[in-house]
């Protein structure tokens, strides 16, 4: 197959279970970039959770950032193409979870940072008992007195909403309650959390803009991913890839399913099927 884009999810997907890079991965990605294929990261993260080690890999200009609410060109940080939520919206959506019974931490992404109230900041462990991830939200986020009241006051519109649960059934509460909130699109990256975009903002769309971006056919694109936020991605490139470590429902929207992210599998795809 002719490929001249790969667009890859980063957590679960191109890192392994402790958020290092993979020395598979990275090498099978230079070879990549040596033919000229562009390499797209492609993330819920926003700009500023994507580490150094992976914007400097051989072949990344472009990157997917929150759940494809933006497209942005590394080398200058500005946006090749956005969707995002209005105020009301965005102020609909965090008040739903601060009046909820539920005990629900919530932040919004503005602007490439996620802003979240103090007294979730205080208390991370008790919403992320990951390692990992706890140490990411540290990275990517910034601490207000009410967030609600900080997006209220700059008027701001958001890329995405993020939202980490204690119980599972809050969450299922939870995406009842955002089902009746119109031009919204929801996904889950954890196992306690959702993800709230604008309709339209997801990784799939993301990656035929960034591809036509740069004139590049549908069907010369491939893409690599294991969550419910990778799914519209992985049906759209001319060739998805899910990760063994994916759940079932991911996997079936993929054309092959590799080995898990801890056994280099973006890598062994890649040797299978491009290089």
């Amino acid at each position: 197959m002719t490929i001249k884009l790969i667009a890859t999810d980063l957590d679960g997907t191109f890192v392994d279970d402790r958020k290092h890079l993979i020395n598979e991965n990275v090498q099978a990605f230079a070879e990549c970039a040596k033919r000229g294929i562009h390499i797209v990261p492609a993330t819920g993260r926003t700009i500023v959770g994507i580490p150094d080690e992976i914007i400097n890999l051989p072949g990344v200009r472009y990157a997917i950032t929150s759940n494809g609410a933006s497209v942005v060109d590394l080398t200058s940080g500005e946006a090749v193409s956005s969707c995002k939520m209005n105020t009301e919206t965005v102020i609909r959506i965090m008040e739903l979870a601060k009046d909820s019974e539920d005990d629900i931490m919530y932040d919004a992404y503005v602007d490439g940072m996620g802003y979240t109230k103090q007294e979730f900041w205080d208390n991370l462990l008790h919403y992320i008992p990951d390692p990992g991830v706890l140490e990411l939200v540290r990275k990517t986020r910034t601490p207000v007195p009410d967030n609600i009241e900080y997006i209220r006051a700059a008027g701001a519109d958001a890329e995405k909403i993020n939202m980490f649960f204690v119980e599972e059934e809050a969450r299922k509460r939870m995406r009842t309650a955002l089902a009746d909130v119109p031009g919204i699109s929801v996904t889950s990256s954890l196992p306690n959390n959702l993800e709230i975009n604008a309709a339209g903002a997801d990784k799939g769309g993301a990656l035929l803009r960034i591809a036509e971006y740069l004139g590049i056919m549908p069907e010369e694109t491939m893409a690599f991913g294991d969550g419910e936020n990778d799914i519209s991605m992985l049906r759209m490139a001319g060739f998805g890839v899910a990760m063994e470590n994916a759940e079932e429902h991911v996997k079936m929207a993929a054309d092959h399913v590799t080995v898990t992210n801890n056994e280099a599998g973006v890598a062994a795809a890649l040797r299978k099927f491009v290089l």
